[in-house]
């Protein structure tokens, strides 16, 4: 198809859900500038792209586009994470709890939920995984329960393990340049991201030098295991990544990480002059980076 039929397509669909989405989702909005759905989620606004439904929508004929704009949504609602009143709530079930590990939440926002910072760029959020639809668990619900919510959390974490984490599927690509990646992913699963809580065990070798670390999705997540100066499998794994963001109807991050020692380190890819792009790393890793020049 050419690319000004799939413009006009766009454009259709966009009309389409700008003027379905207020009954099929209050409050979301198609953004002016982007070819995006924006919607309120507890810690800021998620985005979600509209390609995915263009893609959709190629091949159907045009009356069966809103049916097809209802189930998208219906996908995207269970993904996000509601903010909704305890009334709405109901009853929690503990058998339900989830841990889902999340870009940081304002210290506010997360302060009205059962969740704890998982270093400087993560939020591990406690969330009620009900069969249409997740809810992060409120402070206030969690006492209903009866438990500590240090309990809670724990018993959290081994139900995801147990039921989220079990079954991923673990599959290894060859990156453009050299090295590979390994891939964790579960189509429709919210808590493949979980997973970077135990990234070690996860890692197809011994990861002196550590792992560069993405997660596009919530339902996948991209290792890299650093054993050779991170410029090129950097660069490689960034592209990969924001081509999966972008595409996702399940956004996480954009973001790529260097995990060392426990911990999660920004790494950022910015452009250069003629086409050229510069890695930089935090300080703080300024002596694994020596160690690899010099071994490699």
């Amino acid at each position: 198809m050419a690319s000004s039929q799939n413009v006009d397509l766009m454009g259709n669909v966009r009309a389409l859900a700008e003027d379905a989405l207020p009954i099929l989702m209050p409050g979301a909005r198609v953004a002016p500038d982007t070819d995006e759905v924006i919607i309120a989620v507890p810690g800021g606004r998620a985005r979600v792209s509209l390609v995915p439904l263009l893609r959709l929508c190629l091949d159907q004929p045009r009356q069966m586009w809103p049916d097809l704009l209802a189930d998208w949504v219906a996908g995207i609602r269970r993904q996000l994470p509601a903010r909704v009143t305890p009334d709405e709530l109901g009853p929690a079930d503990v058998g339900q709890l989830r841990l889902r590990l999340t870009p940081a939440a304002a210290t506010a926002e997360a302060n009205s939920y059962l969740a704890m910072p998982f270093g400087e760029h993560f939020t591990a959020a406690v969330v009620i995984n009900r069969s249409d639809r997740l809810e992060m668990l409120t402070i206030a619900q969690a006492g209903q329960l009866g438990r500590e919510p240090v309990e809670l959390i724990r018993l959290a974490v081994r139900q995801t393990v147990q039921h989220e984490l079990a079954a991923l599927d673990i599959r290894d690509h060859a990156m453009p340049g050299g090295g590979s990646v390994r891939l964790l992913a579960a189509d429709g699963n919210p808590f493949v991201t979980t997973a970077l809580m135990s990234l070690k065990r996860f890692l197809p070798d011994a990861a002196e030098y550590g792992a560069l670390v993405a997660a596009p999705r919530y339902s996948a997540v991209l290792l890299h295991r650093v054993d050779a100066p991170v410029n090129d499998s950097a660069v490689a794994l960034q592209r990969l990544a924001m081509s999966m963001f972008t595409a996702a109807d399940d956004r996480c991050s954009d973001e790529i990480f260097w995990w060392h020692d426990g911990e999660f380190h920004p790494v950022r890819i910015v452009a250069g002059e003629a086409g050229t792009v510069q890695v930089r790393v935090p300080e703080a890793l300024a002596a694994v980076v020596e160690r690899l020049d010099r071994d490699h």
